[in-house]
């Protein structure tokens, strides 16, 4: 029997290991070739070696837990999409999805997704900014990814959804 994940906290560390891993892929030195083993790859494949490399190469400590790697993974996946300049502190998931024009049908369907279906929705809205060369804070995707305890999960999506409303455009 597999312990449940624990749930991660909205700490500095969590902000500071996005940091780092976004700043180790966008740097000029790290390898187009570890880059596209990453964007290439989809939630239930395998975790690609690059993903192994990448963790314990730059943040220097043990892997995370079994449970939570397929996240870690789908995080580094949408670090490696958007691209090197993916990341604005200033700038909530939610406020980001709803400036970009991420219709609401879509925000509800991600927020609401059952367990099965959290991380091709998470891709599907990834690759939605990407495309549209959007920046973000990226820790409300990392946790909205880690957290597994109901009560904290929906405290999360009241967030994202607060964010996301309050900057959608008014017609």
């Amino acid at each position: 029997m597999t312990e449940p994940s624990p749930t991660p906290a909205h700490t500095p560390s969590l902000a500071a290991d996005i940091a780092r891993l976004a700043g180790v892929m966008a740097a000029e030195h790290y390898p187009n070739g570890e880059r596209a083993a990453l964007r290439r790859w989809a939630p239930g494949q395998p975790v690609p070696l690059a993903f192994y490399r990448l963790w314990l190469r730059h943040l220097g400590r043990e892997l995370p837990p079994e449970s939570q790697t397929e996240a870690w993974m789908a995080l580094a996946w949408g670090l490696a999409t958007a691209g090197p300049n993916c990341r604005d502190p200033q700038r909530p998931w939610g406020q980001a999805l709803a400036e970009s024009g991420y219709a609401e049908g879509r925000l509800e369907r991600l927020l609401s997704a059952p367990e099965e279906l959290r991380l091709d929705l998470y891709t599907s809205a990834v690759r939605f900014l990407a495309a549209k060369g959007e920046r973000f804070d990226w820790q409300d995707a990392a946790l909205f990814l880690l957290t597994t305890d109901p009560a904290k999960r929906e405290g999360l999506h009241r967030r994202i959804a607060s964010r996301y409303y309050r900057h959608l455009p008014q017609d």
